[in-house]
Protein backbone atom coordinates (compact mmCIF):
# COMPACT_ATOMS: atom_id res chain seq x y z
CA UNK A 1 0.00 0.00 0.00
CA UNK A 2 1.08 3.12 -1.15
CA UNK A 3 2.03 6.20 1.27
CA UNK A 4 0.51 9.77 1.46
CA UNK A 5 2.21 12.99 3.34
CA UNK A 6 -0.40 14.49 4.97
CA UNK A 7 1.81 17.64 5.65
CA UNK A 8 3.18 18.68 2.04
CA UNK A 9 5.23 21.44 3.92
CA UNK A 10 7.45 18.82 5.05
CA UNK A 11 8.50 17.13 1.93
CA UNK A 12 12.10 17.19 1.69
CA UNK A 13 13.40 20.03 -0.69
CA UNK A 14 13.81 19.09 -4.63
CA UNK A 15 16.60 20.87 -6.15
CA UNK A 16 14.40 23.10 -8.04
CA UNK A 17 13.14 24.64 -4.72
CA UNK A 18 16.41 24.91 -3.05
CA UNK A 19 17.07 26.68 -6.16
CA UNK A 20 14.50 29.18 -5.29
CA UNK A 21 15.05 29.69 -1.68
CA UNK A 22 18.46 30.19 -2.19
CA UNK A 23 17.52 33.25 -4.95
CA UNK A 24 15.15 34.56 -2.71
CA UNK A 25 17.88 34.76 0.61
CA UNK A 26 19.77 36.14 -2.41
CA UNK A 27 18.02 38.76 -3.21
CA UNK A 28 16.87 39.39 -0.02
CA UNK A 29 20.71 40.35 1.12
CA UNK A 30 21.08 41.93 -1.65
CA UNK A 31 18.04 44.62 -1.40
CA UNK A 32 19.24 44.90 2.12
CA UNK A 33 23.00 45.96 1.46
CA UNK A 34 21.19 48.43 -1.28
CA UNK A 35 19.54 50.30 1.17
CA UNK A 36 22.30 50.04 3.67
CA UNK A 37 24.27 51.51 0.75
CA UNK A 38 21.84 54.20 -0.39
CA UNK A 39 21.00 55.73 3.46
CA UNK A 40 25.02 55.94 3.85
CA UNK A 41 25.35 57.71 0.47
CA UNK A 42 22.68 59.95 1.31
CA UNK A 43 23.78 60.99 4.61
CA UNK A 44 27.60 61.21 3.26
CA UNK A 45 26.06 63.84 0.31
CA UNK A 46 23.56 65.62 3.35
CA UNK A 47 26.78 65.98 5.36
CA UNK A 48 29.48 67.25 1.89
CA UNK A 49 26.45 69.80 1.39
CA UNK A 50 25.97 71.17 4.65
CA UNK A 51 29.80 71.62 4.65
CA UNK A 52 29.78 72.91 1.14
CA UNK A 53 27.45 75.55 1.76
CA UNK A 54 30.06 76.81 4.13
CA UNK A 55 33.11 77.11 1.25
CA UNK A 56 33.93 78.59 -2.22
CA UNK A 57 36.46 76.14 -2.83
CA UNK A 58 35.80 72.21 -3.31
CA UNK A 59 35.57 70.94 0.17
CA UNK A 60 36.87 67.27 1.10
CA UNK A 61 33.84 65.64 3.25
CA UNK A 62 35.64 64.01 5.45
CA UNK A 63 38.88 65.79 5.13
CA UNK A 64 41.64 63.97 4.58
CA UNK A 65 44.94 63.98 6.65
CA UNK A 66 47.43 65.88 4.64
CA UNK A 67 50.00 63.70 2.95
CA UNK A 68 53.25 65.07 5.05
CA UNK A 69 56.19 65.61 2.33
CA UNK A 70 59.70 65.77 2.59
CA UNK A 71 61.81 68.69 1.08
CA UNK A 72 63.99 71.09 0.90
CA UNK A 73 63.25 74.51 0.75
CA UNK A 74 64.66 78.22 -0.65
CA UNK A 75 67.05 78.15 2.14
CA UNK A 76 68.42 74.84 1.44
CA UNK A 77 67.14 73.36 4.86
CA UNK A 78 64.97 70.38 4.92
CA UNK A 79 61.47 70.97 5.01
CA UNK A 80 58.26 69.08 5.95
CA UNK A 81 54.51 69.59 5.61
CA UNK A 82 53.86 69.03 9.13
CA UNK A 83 55.66 71.60 10.90
CA UNK A 84 53.42 74.10 9.35
CA UNK A 85 50.93 72.72 12.29
CA UNK A 86 48.77 75.44 13.81
CA UNK A 87 48.74 77.29 10.47
CA UNK A 88 46.25 77.32 7.02
CA UNK A 89 48.51 76.13 4.84
CA UNK A 90 47.91 76.65 0.92
CA UNK A 91 49.88 75.52 -1.93
CA UNK A 92 51.00 74.53 -5.51
CA UNK A 93 52.91 72.59 -8.17
CA UNK A 94 54.60 74.46 -10.48
CA UNK A 95 58.21 75.34 -12.11
CA UNK A 96 59.74 78.58 -12.40
CA UNK A 97 60.35 78.45 -16.25
CA UNK A 98 56.57 78.32 -16.84
CA UNK A 99 55.36 81.48 -18.82
CA UNK A 100 51.87 81.63 -17.23
CA UNK A 101 49.98 79.67 -14.96
CA UNK A 102 52.62 79.32 -11.96
CA UNK A 103 52.98 82.95 -12.19
CA UNK A 104 49.31 83.67 -12.05
CA UNK A 105 48.80 81.70 -9.56
CA UNK A 106 51.48 83.19 -7.25
CA UNK A 107 50.06 85.85 -8.10
CA UNK A 108 46.63 85.21 -7.18
CA UNK A 109 47.91 83.59 -3.86
CA UNK A 110 49.88 87.37 -3.09
CA UNK A 111 45.95 88.89 -3.59
CA UNK A 112 44.55 86.45 -1.18
CA UNK A 113 47.27 86.45 1.61
CA UNK A 114 46.98 90.06 1.48
CA UNK A 115 43.23 90.37 1.67
CA UNK A 116 42.85 88.08 5.18
CA UNK A 117 43.52 90.45 7.57
CA UNK A 118 46.91 91.43 9.00
CA UNK A 119 46.23 89.82 12.38
CA UNK A 120 45.77 86.72 10.94
CA UNK A 121 48.47 86.60 8.19
CA UNK A 122 50.68 85.21 10.49
CA UNK A 123 48.35 81.94 10.97
CA UNK A 124 49.07 81.45 6.91
CA UNK A 125 51.43 80.00 5.00
CA UNK A 126 51.79 79.52 0.94
CA UNK A 127 54.27 77.02 -0.62
CA UNK A 128 55.51 76.70 -3.95
CA UNK A 129 56.29 73.03 -5.01
CA UNK A 130 57.83 73.01 -7.97
CA UNK A 131 57.73 69.66 -10.15
CA UNK A 132 61.12 70.73 -12.10
CA UNK A 133 64.23 69.64 -9.42
CA UNK A 134 66.63 69.44 -12.49
CA UNK A 135 66.67 73.69 -12.86
CA UNK A 136 64.46 74.57 -10.08
CA UNK A 137 67.30 74.47 -7.47
CA UNK A 138 66.92 75.99 -3.84
CA UNK A 139 68.97 79.34 -5.24
CA UNK A 140 66.39 79.63 -8.23
CA UNK A 141 63.44 79.06 -6.11
CA UNK A 142 64.90 81.84 -3.31
CA UNK A 143 65.22 84.32 -6.63
CA UNK A 144 61.67 83.17 -8.22
CA UNK A 145 59.11 82.40 -5.01
CA UNK A 146 59.81 85.51 -2.81
CA UNK A 147 59.55 88.23 -5.43
CA UNK A 148 55.42 87.06 -5.53
CA UNK A 149 55.83 87.95 -1.63
CA UNK A 150 58.50 87.95 0.52
CA UNK A 151 56.91 85.27 3.08
CA UNK A 152 56.25 82.52 0.87
CA UNK A 153 58.48 79.49 0.73
CA UNK A 154 59.54 77.56 -2.18
CA UNK A 155 60.42 73.79 -2.01
CA UNK A 156 62.31 71.31 -4.48
CA UNK A 157 63.48 68.03 -3.88
CA UNK A 158 64.85 64.86 -5.44
CA UNK A 159 62.64 63.32 -8.25
CA UNK A 160 61.25 60.51 -6.04
CA UNK A 161 60.29 63.28 -3.42
CA UNK A 162 58.33 65.40 -5.91
CA UNK A 163 56.81 62.27 -7.65
CA UNK A 164 55.16 61.09 -4.11
CA UNK A 165 53.85 64.27 -2.47
CA UNK A 166 52.28 64.88 -6.71
CA UNK A 167 50.62 61.55 -6.16
CA UNK A 168 48.91 61.96 -3.13
CA UNK A 169 47.76 65.27 -3.87
CA UNK A 170 46.34 63.81 -7.60
CA UNK A 171 48.95 66.22 -9.21
CA UNK A 172 49.77 64.70 -12.91
CA UNK A 173 52.78 66.04 -14.47
CA UNK A 174 55.01 65.17 -17.94
CA UNK A 175 58.26 66.83 -19.28
CA UNK A 176 57.59 67.75 -22.71
CA UNK A 177 61.11 68.20 -25.07
CA UNK A 178 61.72 68.70 -28.61
CA UNK A 179 63.80 66.63 -30.50
CA UNK A 180 67.27 68.34 -31.34
CA UNK A 181 66.59 70.79 -28.63
CA UNK A 182 69.16 71.66 -26.11
CA UNK A 183 68.48 69.31 -22.87
CA UNK A 184 67.75 72.15 -20.66
CA UNK A 185 64.95 73.74 -23.39
CA UNK A 186 62.26 71.51 -22.20
CA UNK A 187 58.17 72.94 -20.97
CA UNK A 188 56.52 70.55 -18.07
CA UNK A 189 53.48 70.09 -18.74
CA UNK A 190 50.92 70.08 -15.30
CA UNK A 191 47.76 70.25 -13.56
CA UNK A 192 47.21 73.40 -11.50
CA UNK A 193 45.45 73.17 -8.57
CA UNK A 194 45.80 75.02 -5.51
CA UNK A 195 45.71 72.42 -1.96
CA UNK A 196 44.41 74.06 1.60
CA UNK A 197 45.62 72.41 4.30
CA UNK A 198 44.02 73.29 7.91
CA UNK A 199 45.64 73.78 11.18
CA UNK A 200 45.02 70.53 12.40
CA UNK A 201 46.64 68.78 8.93
CA UNK A 202 44.07 67.58 6.88
CA UNK A 203 43.78 68.43 3.01
CA UNK A 204 40.26 70.42 3.58
CA UNK A 205 39.47 72.13 0.12
CA UNK A 206 40.75 72.07 -3.47
CA UNK A 207 40.48 75.31 -5.84
CA UNK A 208 40.45 75.11 -9.80
CA UNK A 209 43.07 77.55 -11.28
CA UNK A 210 39.92 79.25 -13.03
CA UNK A 211 38.76 79.62 -8.89
CA UNK A 212 41.89 81.84 -7.52
CA UNK A 213 41.11 84.80 -8.83
CA UNK A 214 37.73 85.26 -6.65
CA UNK A 215 40.21 86.49 -4.03
CA UNK A 216 37.93 87.83 -1.23
CA UNK A 217 36.04 84.48 -1.63
CA UNK A 218 39.02 82.21 -1.34
CA UNK A 219 40.67 84.72 1.36
CA UNK A 220 37.20 84.10 3.13
CA UNK A 221 37.76 80.58 3.23
CA UNK A 222 40.66 80.67 5.03
CA UNK A 223 39.79 83.22 7.86
CA UNK A 224 36.46 80.75 8.26
CA UNK A 225 39.54 77.87 8.43
CA UNK A 226 41.65 79.99 10.57
CA UNK A 227 38.29 80.11 13.52
CA UNK A 228 37.05 76.95 12.95
CA UNK A 229 34.10 78.10 10.77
Amino acid sequence: MSKTLSNPEAAPLTDSRRARVGWRVYLTVVAILFALLCAFLITRYTEYRKVQEKFYGQTLVPANEAFDFHMVDQEGRPFQLSQLRGKTVLFSFGFTHCPNVCPTTLAELAKVYHTVPEKDRQLVQILFVTIDPARDRADKLKEYVPYFDPSFIGLTGSADQIAQAAKAYGVSYEKQHNTGDDPDVYFMNHSAYTYLVGPDGKWRILYGFDQLNETEKVAGDVERIIHGY
